[in-house]
């Protein structure tokens, strides 16, 4: 009986996904090995009861062992350790299968980007002054709109201003006037495209930018209305768990993974796979 080496065990597995190149073709001869011990320790949280490298191996492969077994070769090129790696993708499954209550949200009236009647509803809780969220944000927004993603996920932005961050506040209440002139995800990426030159100033000009008048803008500032709607949207985020920006919920429930443009793609890319019940390749 020909007995394999470990090289061409691990090339067969590979082979067991279409002929495009995956991140587990750039690996070195050591990262295989890594990875290799990775596949027989780790169980896909869905679709295949077996180790991953069992579940490559089968006639039909489910499209999570793929993702899993390239999310593996990612981290492991990048040079994460397998403690690391097995924490990740353990956050991954308490992202992605979670059984507790799922989180609850006030949308009415709310216009989403992306593809309203996606399989995948997308939250994100975000601050005008978080770092994070000037990045993140933008990203989720192309992702749906643009990327791999578009026409798949319906995206919707809700304000959770921080303290500590200075004019967090100013910048929440800029969101919802725009919210009500249903311009609130233009006026977010000009938020955010603006971050570093932020001031209470600013705020009308940005409205302004897109197609708010600045009186209109500044007059509903000072609204006790727009400050309400605000108090209650934080406080819907605290009743959901969110305790800092940005929080991202995933058909209601909380999100624990990276926030990494490709750990998000394949993530929400997993999301829909299973709302639509896309068990294979």
């Amino acid at each position: 009986m020909r007995i394999l080496s470990a090289a061409a065990l691990l090339l067969l597995l590979l082979s067991a996904t279409p002929a495009s190149a995956t991140p587990c073709d750039k690996l070195s001869g050591a990262e295989q090995k890594v990875a290799r011990k990775l596949f027989k320790g780790v169980h896909p949280h869905d679709c295949c009861d077996e180790t991953l490298d069992r579940c490559l191996k089968a006639k039909k492969v489910c499209r999570l062992a793929h993702r899993l077994r390239d999310d593996i070769c990612r981290r492991t090129k990048k040079g994460e350790e397998p403690k690391q790696i097995k924490a990740a993708l353990a956050r991954r499954v308490k992202s992605m299968v979670n059984l507790g209550k799922r989180a609850r949200f006030s949308l009415k009236g709310l216009h989403p980007a992306g593809n309203p009647d996606g399989p995948v509803q997308v939250i994100v809780y975000a601050c005008a002054r978080c770092p994070y969220c000037r990045k993140v944000v933008p990203e989720l927004y192309n992702l749906v709109t643009s990327g791999p993603l578009k026409g798949q996920i319906a995206l919707y932005f809700r304000p959770f201003p921080i303290r500590g961050h200075a004019g967090s506040v100013e910048g929440g209440l800029g969101f919802i006037v725009a919210q009500s002139w249903s311009k609130l995800w233009p006026y977010v990426l000009e938020t955010y495209k603006g971050f570093d030159h932020f001031s209470a100033a600013a705020l009308p000009r940005w409205g302004a930018a897109v197609g708010i008048p600045a009186a209109e803008f500044k007059k509903g500032m000072k609204e006790s209305l727009a400050r309400s709607i605000l108090v209650a949207t934080k406080k819907e985020g605290l009743r959901n768990g969110v305790d800092a920006t940005p929080t991202i919920f995933i058909n209601g429930r909380k999100y624990y993974g990276e926030l990494e443009r490709e750990v998000l793609a394949d993530v929400l890319g997993e999301a829909v796979d299973r709302a639509e019940k896309r068990i294979y390749e």
